[in-house]
């Protein structure tokens, strides 16, 4: 599991993410994310920006402990990781529902 300090990623990281975004295995958005923690088929990974802000970093941090969640805070700022996952506005956290999009993503955080 990631620590809650910034986790530089690669080229790679953005390439998986962006996959695993078109296959479908994303939820984007703080809200969405509680939500589905709370549902059945919970995500296996939570990656919040830098930029997020403190409140919601540590709201996912303590819904993610809660539910035994792997956290990570990456170096990529809210635009970035909003254009990757194909929003057209920011975004400041984005959850993975795929266990092996999960790992290579981890994989790639540094």
């Amino acid at each position: 599991m990631c620590e809650p300090a910034y986790k530089t990623v690669s080229e790679r990281f953005f390439g998986m993410l962006g996959l695993a975004r078109r296959a479908g295995k994303t939820v984007l958005g703080t809200d969405m994310i509680c939500e589905r923690m709370r549902a059945k088929s919970k995500p296996v990974l939570v990656l919040a920006s830098r930029e997020a802000s403190d409140a919601t970093r540590a709201r996912l941090m303590h819904k993610c402990d809660f539910y035994s969640i792997p956290y990570c805070v990456v170096d990529v700022s809210t635009e970035k990781l909003g254009n990757i996952c194909g929003c057209s506005g920011l975004a400041a956290a984005v959850a993975v529902t795929d266990a092996g999009f999960a790992e290579q993503l981890l994989m790639e955080c540094k």
